[in-house]
């Protein structure tokens, strides 16, 4: 079964990273959620993509000089534009979540992929994970462009699956080589580097031990052809379409 990864929730319809935004993708039948970590000021883990705020709030500067309490006063839907333009979430009360708060959310059954943005979130992304249902239920990974990140995650906790995401036009078989020969479970490329028919790719992954899950693919019928190969899962700004190209969810993430 090729999982439905909701990327930073269902961020083509609501703003992403932003609670709302992880319930829709929920609603439109997700296996996961994938979010980003980032360490702020006062060493909690906000729940953002870039390093500032200036992209996707109404306030700006580096996550990382700023305490969470700074950064739960940004409005988290106020750059979110919606098809026809309009910006329905601004001024809606959408705050930057922090990873504990989504962890208590999380619904059973579904899984989650953290990106670790920075090693230096490592160690309280592995706190905040430890005692959760997600974790109690093994339907979590850990990913990261950061090499050094999953590395310390491996050092720290063999048990929690890691997976190196590539930037694009890096070959996928180096990072299946470097997974394979440091136990990382997975290697999660950009899906044009896994060429019309990622077969062979495919097969090479397999023959490491290694899972292959690619981002962002967002067209039905690209959804077809991955699952009909058997990839892990695919990374998707649009979890309903997702849904409807490969069928209903067949069973919780576990």
């Amino acid at each position: 079964m090729t999982l439905v990864v909701a990327h930073r929730g269902a961020s083509a319809y609501r703003p992403e990273n932003t609670m709302p935004a992880y319930e829709l993708a929920v609603e439109q039948g997700a296996d996961a959620i994938e979010l980003d970590v980032h360490l702020t000021a006062d060493g909690q883990l906000a729940v953002i993509h870039d390093e500032t705020l200036d992209r996707t709030t109404d306030r700006s500067g580096e996550v990382r000089l700023q305490t969470m309490e700074q950064i739960r006063d940004a409005d988290a839907g106020s750059r979110f534009a919606a098809g026809d333009g309009s910006q329905p979430y601004a001024g809606q009360g959408l705050r930057v979540p922090t990873l504990p708060e989504v962890l208590d959310w999380l619904p059973e059954g579904v899984g989650l992929v953290v990106e670790v943005k920075a090693a230096e979130a490592v160690e309280a992304t592995l706190v905040a994970l430890r005692d959760s249902r997600v974790r109690q239920a093994q339907a979590v990974t850990v990913i990261s462009f950061d090499e050094s990140a999953i590395e310390r995650v491996r050092e720290l906790d063999r048990d929690l699956p890691t997976g190196l995401l590539l930037v694009p036009f890096d070959r996928v078989e180096r990072g299946l080589v470097w997974a394979a020969e440091r136990g990382h479970g997975g290697v999660f490329p950009w899906d044009g580097d896994l060429g019309l028919d990622p077969t062979p790719i495919l097969s090479q992954a397999a023959a490491f031990g290694v899972r292959i899950g690619c981002y962002v693919v967002n067209e039905s019928q690209r959804m077809q052809l991955l699952a009909a190969t058997g990839l892990w899962g695919f990374v998707t700004d649009v979890p309903d379409v997702a849904r409807a190209a490969l069928g209903p969810r067949q069973e919780p993430l576990a």
